[in-house]
């Protein structure tokens, strides 16, 4: 009853009212947690300080250098966290970023996109853990990274970047935790409609692979960016003038090792802060926009092939690609301390190649709704024989998805309401004892948007709401009976408009309201509830 009357008290907004014209915005922020850090001796080591996306020309500049363990802090290592402070000032477009070490993406996000020019600098902060790259980081490896931005005479913002990362020691009361002995990383690749399937070679692995999971983080652009309200082709059709975006909204990457299907992978329906309407996110960003989740896949099944010391193709196609993304995968391995080679074998694989699809499409009052709906259960099996017995493993993966989009105005007001959920359940079994973990997630998303109003780009008015969540669980058990790990629910409810007559801006505004119920890293409870009205921050309070 306390936390209903507490939130009761921040609900209400103020309106926008016709003709404000947002003007300085506070420093974008987010209710997540940050990485938690250990209190133990840690060495910082900087790899750009305040490093412009832009050189005085204006040419796209990254920077680079090699990477190496810092002397005062050999590890191992209770955690190492990369932060980054990005300050930008000016009008620019919202651009992606990203961090390679060695051969492997270690980041990849997008930025925040600055409110023009005359408006003040805005400076925001993101962390993220890369303790499970300790395996690469222990050798000095070459870097390069940074922000893929261009200026014009129009787009003038350059984003300054401070980038570092610090290494926790290890000690009796933060001891260094489990982390893969190995770590193939890959350059992101590019799908397109004319290519929907990028392959990525694995080689010189090691030979004792115990275990192995994949971790994917997908990125839309062009008609994918805002992939959840792209319609079905005949909808496109009947709306020509409208310039809505085709395929329908379902969208996954099938993973492939030597052409047999591995898993449907899945993502979460980022938004970058120029999305919809850029009031929407000013200061408070969609989920995850800074730095995008990636999804995990168990891969231990087929384990039994990548020991035999050959060269394998892992491929991903994007399922009714309509523009293109970016495919970031990142294999980590554990290996058998006690072999230096193990053997196993893949004895089951039922994945599908694409989920199962349906789409209906009818009318209704003033247009048509078009509902896709889509399902998929996946199973796959095998054992690997180790220095503890042989170890059988199962991995079951399922996700339900559905997606109803009003579309109406002509085609240009959609209302989307879209459901994503999922989980994935792995066992171990060795020697008759069994040990299991399960992830659940779901992704609801809905989406308003109106350009009825749209005359040109010099005569508009557009407006957008959007309510957005994120659940996150994860179990551990014996398969029958679990206990909860960690749990994260994130939500954001936002609403913005943007309005131009004769090349003139004449309203602008947005209001927005976002919290995180949940453990952090840590599993330790935490709560953190944020509201803003017209770019400012209204409310900011912890539990």
């Amino acid at each position: 009853m306390l936390l209903t009357a507490l939130l009761a008290l921040f609900v209400a907004v103020t309106p926008a009212f016709a003709g404000f014209i947002e003007g300085d915005t506070d420093d974008p922020v987010t209710p997540a947690p940050a990485v938690s850090r250990p209190d133990t001796p840690s060495c910082k080591v900087t790899l750009a300080d305040r490093f412009p996306s832009n050189a005085p020309d204006r040419s796209n500049q990254l920077f680079s250098g090699t990477l190496t363990p810092p002397p005062a802090c050999p590890g191992p290592w209770a955690k190492v966290v990369l932060d980054q402070t990005i300050t930008v000032q000016g009008r620019q477009y919202d651009r992606f970023g990203d961090l390679k070490i060695g051969d492997t993406e270690v980041y990849w996000g997008t930025t925040e996109e600055p409110s023009g020019e005359g408006r003040r600098a805005i400076t925001y902060k993101f962390d993220k853990d890369l303790t499970n790259y300790s395996a690469l980081l222990r050798t000095p490896q070459p870097f390069r990274g940074g922000i893929i931005n261009y200026q014009t005479d129009v787009y003038t913002g350059n984003y300054l970047q401070t980038v570092t990362l610090t290494y926790y020691q290890a000690d009796r009361k933060h001891p260094a935790p489990e982390v893969p002995d190995h770590v193939a990383g890959f350059a992101s690749q590019e799908a397109t409609p004319a290519q929907g399937t990028v392959h990525f070679p694995l080689k010189d692995l090691p030979r004792n692979i115990v275990r192995a999971s994949l971790e994917v983080t997908l990125e839309g652009g062009a008609c994918d960016e805002q992939w959840f309200d792209d319609v079905p082709d005949e909808v496109s059709a009947k709306y020509p003038s409208a310039g809505l975006c085709g395929h329908g909204p379902f969208r996954e990457a099938t993973a492939a090792l030597d052409g047999t299907p591995v898993a449907g992978v899945h993502t979460f329906p980022h938004i970058y802060s120029g999305g919809i309407v850029p009031t929407l996110w000013r200061p408070l960003v969609a989920i995850d926009t800074f730095s995008m989740r990636p999804e995990t896949v168990d891969v231990t099944p087929f384990v039994g092939r990548l020991v035999d010391g050959k060269t394998h193709d892992l491929s991903f196609s994007v399922t009714n690609i309509g523009g293109n993304w970016h495919v970031v995968p990142t294999l980590f391995l554990y290996t058998d301390k006690g072999l230096t080679q193990t053997k196993g074998e893949l004895t089951s694989s039922e994945v599908v190649p694409v989920a199962a699809q349906k789409t209906v499409v009818r009318d209704i009052s003033g247009g048509v709704n078009a509902t896709v709906t889509a399902d998929r259960r996946d199973v796959t099996a095998g054992y690997v024989d180790t220095s503890a017995g042989r170890v059988w493993t199962r991995v079951e993966r399922t996700r339900s998805y559905r997606n109803s989009d009003d579309v109406t105005g002509n085609g240009l007001v959609q209302h989307v309401v879209q459901t994503d959920s999922g989980r994935q359940t792995s066992s171990a079994t060795v020697n008759g004892k069994t040990q299991a973990s399960r992830h659940s997630w779901s992704y609801p998303i809905t989406v308003d948007t109106s350009a009825a109003k749209y005359v040109d780009d010099q005569n508009f008015e557009l407006s957008g709401a959007v309510d957005m969540t994120q659940r996150l669980t994860d179990e551990a058990g014996d398969g029958r009976h679990w206990r909860t790990v960690g749990h994260a629910d994130e939500w954001l409810n936002s609403w913005g408009m943007s309005a131009r007559t004769n090349g003139v801006q004449t309203a602008s505004d947005g209001h927005s309201r976002t919290r995180f119920a949940g453990t952090d890293d840590l599993g330790r409870p935490w709560f953190h509830y944020l509201a803003s009205n017209h770019g400012l921050i209204t409310a900011n309070w912890h539990l």
